[in-house]
């Protein structure tokens, strides 16, 4: 018998393995197994068994057999297999995406005593010597264990010399990482059961007066809670360990260690406690119409329009049916509010699992999905690789969010995709849900493909909130020139004043008039970009806290500024691995880089020209956050990104302190825009929309109407009293004019014909192929090779090759090649066939064997 094995690693094919006699009737498909290559073991899956022995090598024996049942069903290895086959990558890779790291193990290395040596240790010297004579004793040391002999991390150089001296050989040794997680419990001994024993006991009590309390504290704790660990007893009589012992060594209670849960889960229940309003109810009978026809539907509903009610009266039916339904969203950020409601009808049906969460906490998830305990899983993409029993239900909210796709490492998977395929296997249907839909999933829609239900109104027919475009350009600050600042608080659509006008005092606006007030006292550097808050939205603000309502501000930029340049020769501090400036964070004083994490120190004299006054561009979170605590003093304000919310209750913590209205102001990223529901939030601010709308990439509009039309849809969902603010230069985009009129369709009606004139989605599948190599020259070689093969096969359909936008991260140079193509199953497989072909063939050259050749499919 021979195994065809999965092991984590990027291999174009699965190796095979021969199955030893003593396992052939034990191993199955799904179940670990310990196999070697090149002297290193891996925990791989098997994936098919079978007799053909291959012809072109002799396969080594399968080292260990790891489970005695599998460990994943054969619906998730259909999925890995589709997966790695879609997105171009190997199944090893998919492997190492999907499986919690415990079920992956790790090697340990293992230092045997080679017995032929002797006991002569006269040759070597004194390091050698203490770990020779350990072997001699031990005969097998782990190298954890040499390390802590010797009192040092770096022992290899000894280990090497050892080995050359034959005093000892390696060997790797597969260790298993995963500990259940144990806990003292207290019960009560089976002879004082019967309650006259019991009542004999203690109406006999002569001694001990605090052994007594304990005792009964431990009889009322059992009565309300059924199991009493013993630090609850501890903590809840006021007891101490030494009373707890002496009603041990009586025997009358005992203390039992067992295997408890990392993550404690409600009562099952399903508890229902609202009605659908008859929009809410004709959209979810319109849902079930759709499935029977049709896999997929789209339920397209206008912000705040209940479409989360929608989705838990589907999982209801999914779980009334005795199926499992799975709950994706695109941010861990939105587990928070969402599990609130899901747990308050659901109970402890309901599971999580995200990045967040241990890998014990993952792994002992993993098992009650793969048992059936668990019916509803809420998770971001990473969920879909789960082990579901019986799944029956696939919810993507929010299902336009470019969270879905992974960037790096592969694979790079869409979740939303993958999920409907994962879902055609268990013949589960998948509902898709956004107020923004994605380009490519409305088109689906409207042509028949998937089925669309549409919610126009808000809950309780609460009215959209008006949304106001302020034109920053009027209200940029200048230098002093001995003139009075000119600015208006008039929006982009009514005519400008023409005469100057006093400015008020708009905290920054009166800070940097003049030129001897607009230096940073960190940096020396001044700002003369855009401001911050305008006079309108100021305005608003102030009465939003004087109405004690919430407000939500959104700029798309971290850190403090995200670049500096020199006032004399316009040098700007760039990183030394990425060809990107670098981002002044005020917090720590440094200077960021967001592509590869590096740190520096902040720049004082410009490299180019010794000039050492710098001018700040730009703005983000960190300085937006600073600027409200000087303008509004009184206001408690709270910043909300990947910098200032770290740790696993961190989001949950932010949000539940807004919802509970101890924070006035929220400043923050993409976290704040999506689906998140707060009551008292009247007012959202746009900060910045011209550093949304304007990238060189063709969803750039898409991106910009949903990022500003989901933030605009935070304001005023309770009483519909919702103001919006977009401050903006380039007024005049229309992408303003859909996002002002909340209207997708007509956004989607003037995007959809340049989509098709310039061939890209819905009307063709993109792959971009990107090069990485340490040398430009190299890449470029790299990219212009491969391109010429494409060139013959799909001369119509290739752009580039090309530099991208940023064509340096992390000291590696960038190429690009993009392949637009039909949607046509023949030719898409075709040109996947060929960039294989292609990448082996590149590689086979010596000069190109180190270029990294990554495939995007469905590149975003």
């Amino acid at each position: 018998m021979y195994a065809e094995v999965i092991i984590p690693l990027a291999l174009p094919t699965n190796y095979t393995w021969s199955v030893p006699e003593r396992w052939q009737t034990e191993v199955k498909e799904g179940c670990r197994v310990e196999v070697e290559l090149r002297h290193k073991k891996y925990a791989g899956i098997v994936k098919r068994l079978h007799e053909d022995k291959p012809t072109a090598f002799e396969p080594k024996a399968i080292g260990d057999l790891l489970d005695a049942e599998p460990v994943i069903y054969p619906s998730q290895q259909k999925l890995w297999e589709w997966i790695a086959e879609y997105y171009l990558c190997s199944e090893g890779e998919v492997m190492a995406a999907a499986l919690p790291a415990h079920f992956k193990l790790s090697s340990e290395t293992i230092l045997v005593f080679n017995e032929e040596f002797g006991d002569d240790f006269s040759s070597l010297d004194t390091d050698e010597f203490v770990v020779a004579e350990a072997l001699l004793i031990r005969k097998e040391l782990k190298l954890t264990e040499v390390q802590q002999l010797l009192d040092s991390a770096h022992v290899y150089p000894i280990i090497k010399r050892m080995i050359e001296k034959k005093v000892c050989f390696v060997r790797e040794s597969l260790k298993e990482t995963y500990s259940p997680k144990k806990e003292n419990f207290v019960v009560l001994n089976a002879e004082f059961a019967a309650e006259e024993r019991l009542a004999e006991l203690l109406n006999n009590w002569a001694r001990a007066p605090k052994q007594l309390e304990l005792l009964l504290a431990y009889l009322h704790l059992h009565k309300t809670t059924g199991e009493v660990s013993r630090p609850d007893l501890l903590k809840k009589s006021g007891a101490s360990p030494e009373q707890l012992k002496g009603l041990v060594d009586k025997g009358i209670l005992r203390i039992e260690r067992r295997t408890v849960d990392r993550v404690l889960y409600l009562p099952r229940d399903i508890m229902i406690d609202f009605q659908l309003t008859p929009a809410q109810q004709t959209a979810y009978d319109a849902i079930n119409e759709n499935f029977r026809e049709r896999q997929v539907c789209l339920l397209h509903g206008v912000t705040s329009s209940g479409k989360t009610q929608i989705y838990i009266r589907q999982i209801e039916a999914a779980i009334r049916h005795g199926r499992q339904a799975l709950y994706l969203l695109p941010e861990i950020a939105l587990t928070s509010q969402i599990i609130r409601r899901l747990q308050r009808h659901f109970g402890g049906y309901v599971g999580i699992y995200h990045s967040k969460f241990s890998q014990n906490e993952r792994l002992e998830t993993w098992n009650k999905i793969r048992s059936g305990e668990i019916k509803v899983v809420l998770g971001a993409r990473s969920a879909i690789f789960l082990p579901f029993a019986d799944l029956g239900l696939i919810i993507a909210d929010e299902e336009h969010d470019a969270s879905y796709k992974q960037q790096e490492p592969a694979p790079r998977y869409h979740a939303r995709d993958a999920a409907i395929y994962y879902a055609s296997l268990f013949g589960a249907k998948v509902l898709l849900g956004s107020a923004t839909p994605a380009v490519e999933s409305y088109y689906n829609a409207i042509t028949g493909k998937y089925g669309l239900v549409t919610l126009r109104d808000r809950f309780g027919n609460v009215p959209l909130p008006e949304i106001t475009v302020v034109d920053s350009k009027i209200v940029r600050p200048f230098r002093r020139t001995g003139v009075k600042q000119k600015v208006s608080d008039h929006v982009s659509d009514v005519t400008a004043v023409s005469s100057p006008v006093q400015v008020p005092n708009y905290g920054e606006f009166a800070a940097i008039k003049s030129e001897d007030h607009t230096d940073d006292p960190l940096t020396g550097s001044r700002d003369y970009g855009k401001p911050i808050l305008s006079p309108a939205l100021h305005t608003e603000i102030e009465k939003s806290l004087g109405a004690d309502r919430q407000i939500i501000l959104f700029q798309n930029r971290r850190g403090y500024s995200p670049y500096q340049v020199c006032e004399v020769c316009g040098w700007i501090p760039q990183c030394r691995n990425c060809d990107v400036s670098l981002n002044f964070h005020k917090l720590t004083n440094k200077l960021h880089c967001h592509y590869c994490g590096t740190v520096y120190p902040p720049v004082s004299v410009c490299a180019a020209c010794g000039n050492h006054r710098f001018v700040q561009r730009n703005f983000g979170t960190e300085r937006i956050e600073e600027h409200l605590g000087a303008v509004f003093p009184k206001a408690r304000i709270a910043r909300m990104d990947i910098d200032s919310v770290r740790g696993k209750t961190a989001h949950d913590t932010l949000i539940q302190q807004f919802e509970q209205r101890k924070i006035d102001i929220l400043v923050g990223t993409q976290m704040v825009v999506k689906g998140l529901d707060f009551e008292y939030v009247n007012l959202v601010g746009i900060l910045d929309a011209d550093s949304i709308i304007h990238f060189a990439e063709f969803r750039a509009t898409e991106r910009a109407f949903q990022l500003m039309e989901q933030v605009s849809g935070r304001a005023g969902r309770k009483d519909g009293d919702g103001k919006v603010l977009i401050q903006a230069a380039d007024t005049a985009h229309p992408v303003l004019g859909y996002v002002k009129a909340h209207d997708y369709s007509l956004f989607f009606q003037n995007e959809l014909p340049f989509r098709q004139q310039f061939g890209y989605p819905p009307f063709t599948r993109i792959i971009r192929v990107t090069f990485r190599h340490t040398a430009k020259e190299v890449v470029d070689s790299a990219a212009g090779f491969f391109a010429i093969t494409l060139k013959k096969e799909f001369p119509n359909y290739l752009v580039g090759p090309a530099e991208p936008v940023i064509a340096r991260v992390r000291n590696q140079y960038l190429m690009e090649l993009m392949l637009k193509l039909p949607k046509d199953g023949q030719t898409i497989a075709f040109a996947k066939h060929i960039i294989r072909q292609q990448t082996a063939i590149l590689h086979s050259d010596r000069k190109f064997r180190s270029v990294a050749v990554i495939p995007d499919v469905d590149a975003l």
